[in-house]
């Protein structure tokens, strides 16, 4: 959990139906899994094969269309799910399928359930790897983004094993979002460049171009009369893509917005509402309402301005998109407060200020909690290596051109030798580059921080709080009898115990929380950005957490709990010695308290003695 700081991303969830496109251009790879209790071997043998043909074809055109034609997509996915007669590989198909559409209605919680149950079982490849990269899209749109570089990271891995250029080709437009969508446009430009210069569908081309131009819009480097506009919505609309066509717009319509010019913006928009509506796609339908609103009240008409706003409002009803949302209710909000309604412009904004704190709140999560240094350090030396690849065979083909000699094959030997000894001691040195990673910031028994690297993202996030004016808060506890456990029953029982402790503590933290194994028994959690009331009610539930865990999984029987100490910056100051000490004396002093306890630090008054000072030596 290294901090690194971003900027508020635009459209999170707009895109997120993107990544999902380039599934569109698998054609009839269907996935081999295990599903138990679905029918034996001897009942699927006896399925007739018209009807075996029936539900293969039905499934492939479900895939074919189930972006462009959604509503006859869902009818066929209802006409299926009455079916019991599936063999293996159409039940994994049809699975992946479910879980589309519950993604493209924004139901992530269920498109994940039903994805990772995919990914559980015992799928071909392909269709693993296909559900993969479609998973990333559902992390990004949860925030959850640890878990999708955790997922991207396999992905690239398995892409190695893919012998399939579409869907190698998918993977690379989820990294591109992913990158995205944590506002990386110029990582973003970079695999897209990696992706144009591969053979793509017409379908995938239209992607590519909208992709870049939005990276490009976001670079300060689109205009809204920019050539490659036209040139991707030729693309596109060729293609008949309805949704990327007004995904493009959506585009020049704000850099017409950012150039001043307001009736550019509406007439890039207004005459394609109709087509926008007929994508059925709840996220796209908002955006468009809302620069339509912001337009129009910028040209002082009230009553267009107030009719997309509320259009807006009534397509984004549950909120997922609360960038959108928080647009909404500040057009709401200003043409109420213009209308003189105090009442109802109060109303609007209070939502407007609850949904601009969350997405606040969201960019500050997302600065915790993606190490985008090292990822960035990556791709540049991937990119050198790539130049001094080429300035090598450019080279070597230049000095075979010059002296025309007869050792030519030679030579080509010898230079695919050394790139293939470089390709291999590069990949030999990133693996053990990422194996000392972790072996250098984690602790090997629990996962979590070791005391080195806690200490280096404490400092960071003490230095952020403290700029930032943020309260601190640090939590530290020891296991209570911990050496008898270890004496009575083992070590290999007190190994688990203390996994079972950071399981157990983690479960309650939040995604930005540092939490760090000191050394034997004793760990600390930091808190950024959280008081010391707040950290008191999360020490008490860690300490009960603790004290009800089960031990016979471990195959004994005993009792854990810990003593907890808790301080804040505001006792203690933005001095991490000051402040894991200020927490040890208060853990200590729960220790002296009988144990299984929580102490808030509070500094000992010193008595008339101690202020003495000793060195005189009186008698």
């Amino acid at each position: 959990m290294t901090f690194i700081y971003i900027e508020n991303k635009k459209y999170i969830l707009l895109h997120t139906i993107v990544v999902l496109f380039l599934s569109l251009i698998t054609c009839g790879n269907f996935a081999y899994s295990q599903q138990e209790d679905l029918q034996s071997a001897r009942h699927i043998k006896t399925i007739p094969t018209d009807a075996l043909n029936s539900i293969s074809e039905a499934l492939k055109l479900a895939d074919n269309i189930r972006r462009t034609q959604p509503l006859k997509f869902q009818q066929i996915l209802k006409n299926l799910a009455i079916k019991n007669n599936f063999t293996k590989e159409q039940l994994h198909l049809f699975n992946f399928l479910k879980g589309y559409d519950h993604t493209f209605n924004g139901r992530y919680n269920k498109a994940e359930k039903q994805f990772s149950s995919i990914l559980a079982s015992n799928t071909n490849k392909l269709i693993n790897f296909r559900t993969s990269y479609t998973l990333v899209n559902i992390y990004a749109a949860k925030k959850e983004w640890f878990k999708g570089l955790a997922l991207i990271n396999k992905n690239i891995k398995a892409s190695e094993l893919i012998d399939n250029n579409f869907h190698y080709q998918a993977h690379l437009t989820a990294t591109i979002i992913f990158y995205k969508k944590m506002k990386q446009y110029e990582l973003s430009l970079y695999y897209i460049k990696e992706l144009l210069a591969q053979a793509l569908s017409p379908n995938l081309n239209c992607i590519a171009k909208q992709l870049a131009i939005e990276s490009k819009f976001h670079l300060n480097q689109l205009s809204s009369s920019d050539p490659v506009i036209y040139t991707a919505l030729n693309s596109c609309e060729k293609n008949n893509d309805i949704m990327v066509s007004s995904i493009i717009r959506v585009y020049q319509a704000r850099a017409f917005l950012a150039e001043q010019n307001i009736n550019g913006a509406i007439n890039s928009l207004l005459p394609y509402i109709e087509a926008v509506k007929s994508t059925h796609y709840p996220e796209l339908i908002t955006g468009v309402n809302n620069i339509l609103a912001q337009a129009y009240w910028q040209t002082n008409d009230i009553t267009n301005s107030k009719y997309y706003a509320e259009q807006a409002a009534l397509t984004n009803t549950s909120n997922n998109n609360v960038n959108q949302s928080a647009k909404t209710y500040k057009v709401l909000y200003q043409i109420a407060k213009k209308e003189n309604k105090l009442h109802l412009a109060l109303s609007y904004h209070e939502k407007y200020a609850a949904f601009d704190k969350i997405d606040s709140d969201d960019i500050k999560n997302k600065h915790l909690s993606f190490q985008l240094a090292q990822n960035k350090h990556l791709v540049q030396q991937s990119q050198i290596a790539l130049l001094s690849e080429k300035n090598s065979l450019l080279s070597a083909e230049q000095t075979l051109a010059e002296t025309k000699v007869n050792n030519r094959q030679l030579v080509i030997i010898l230079l695919t030798f050394i790139i293939i000894v470089l390709t291999l001691g590069g990949l030999r040195l990133w693996r053990t580059h990422k194996r000392v990673k972790q072996l250098a910031e984690y602790d090997p028994l629990t996962g979590i921080f070791n005391r080195g690297h806690f200490t280096q993202v404490t400092l960071s996030a003490l230095k952020y709080c403290q700029s930032a004016e943020q309260d601190l808060s640090v939590i530290m506890f020891d296991l209570d009898h911990f050496k008898k456990i270890n004496d009575s029953f083992g070590h290999l029982s007190g190994d688990w115990a203390l996994k079972a402790v950071t399981k157990a503590c983690e479960k309650l933290g939040r995604q930005n929380d540092i939490f760090a194994r000191l050394g034997g028994e004793e760990f600390c959690i930091v808190l950024p950005s959280c008081n010391i009331d707040v950290a008191m009610l999360r020490a008490e539930a860690c300490r009960a957490a603790i004290e009800a865990i089960t031990t016979e999984a471990s195959g004994c029987d005993f009792t854990i709990t810990a003593s907890f100490g808790v301080t804040d910056a505001q006792r203690s100051g933005f001095t991490l010695e000051k402040l894991i000490g200020d927490a040890d004396f208060a853990a200590y002093e729960s220790k002296h308290a009988d144990r299984n306890r929580v102490t808030m630090f509070t500094a000992p008054e010193k008595t008339e003695t101690e202020k003495l000072d000793t060195s005189w030596g009186y008698n």
